[in-house]
């Protein structure tokens, strides 16, 4: 409860602009999944390019849901195209996914002087609970936390609320300041969403772990192709249920905060190594 309080208290940021401290960073890479041309990526890194260097890379159109699908691996080539947006931020649009991106970034174009902070976002809806499983924005950090830099992903930031979009990116600049971020070990990242409504709304920010179930997807037949077979199509909705822990990221997310959970990469059942049970022996083997 007190760390919550002190968060919350830390971060009530949208009353009025505060004063910056030193960063623990010099360079930033920022990327995103929906696509190099969508304005909430371009106001995040202009808040950054006030404290670092910043360098973009991000798809050259939207990858929503391609979670941390790198392409590279299948099509070994990626092409890129410079934008100029102004002094402080080299900036590239990749034919390819936000996994792309951070791969190609830590592994090719900053290699020799990588960056100290990995960012991405703000993605336009909320990733909450397990929909951070399919999300771009976040499978982006995932990449980046797997191979040792903090990282961050912020989501659900809508374009036509102007108070939000004037505040929010300061505040990104903000909690990635903190010690907090700056110690994540290798494999740690934080998600981080923000809550529907006017900047004045927001009550604060909270650490949160993840709620239940919010997304929801099934498979259709829809008929036949042009070859003969059997087509069917994905839909997904979201849910959020009537269960939802009042800890969680949904119900805090619903009650006005931003939520931030910090994750963990692994997906190794460390406790089922030992004693896990006989394991059958191959024939003709020593």
């Amino acid at each position: 409860m007190k760390r919550f309080l002190a968060l919350a208290t830390l971060f009530i940021l949208f009353a009025g602009p505060s004063a910056l401290a030193a960063p623990w960073f010099g360079r930033v890479l920022i990327t995103n999944d929906d696509g190099i041309d969508n304005p909430r990526l371009k106001v995040l890194a202009e808040a950054f390019s006030e404290v670092a260097e910043v360098v973009v890379l991000a798809p050259l159109t939207n990858c929503s849901g391609s979670t941390n699908y790198i392409s590279a691996f299948q099509n070994k080539d990626l092409a890129l195209e410079e934008r100029d947006w102004g002094e402080g931020m080299t900036v590239w649009a990749v034919d390819g996914f936000p996994g792309d991106c951070v791969m190609l970034a830590l592994k090719g174009l900053m290699a020799d002087n990588p960056p100290d902070l990995v960012v991405s976002g703000v993605n336009s809806g909320p990733n909450l609970a397990d929909a951070y499983l399919a999300s771009g924005t976040i499978g982006a950090v995932r990449i980046a936390a797997q191979l040792g830099v903090p990282a961050i992903a912020f989501s659900n930031l809508k374009v036509e609320n102007a108070s939000m979009m004037a505040a929010v990116p300061q505040w990104c600049v903000q909690l990635s300041l903190e010690s907090f971020t700056r110690d994540l070990k290798p494999g740690e990242y934080l998600t981080v969403n923000f809550p529907k409504g006017n900047a004045s709304e927001v009550k604060g920010a909270c650490w949160a772990g993840l709620g239940e179930q919010v997304f929801h997807d099934a498979f259709d037949p829809v008929g036949e192709d042009d070859q003969g077979r059997k087509v069917w199509r994905n839909r997904y909705w979201f849910d959020e249920g009537d269960h939802q822990p009042a800890a969680g990221d949904v119900a805090r997310h619903g009650d006005g905060w931003i939520t931030i959970s910090p994750m963990r990469l692994g997906d190794l059942d460390e406790a089922r190594l030992d004693g896990a049970g006989k394991l059958p022996v191959l024939s003709g083997s020593k």
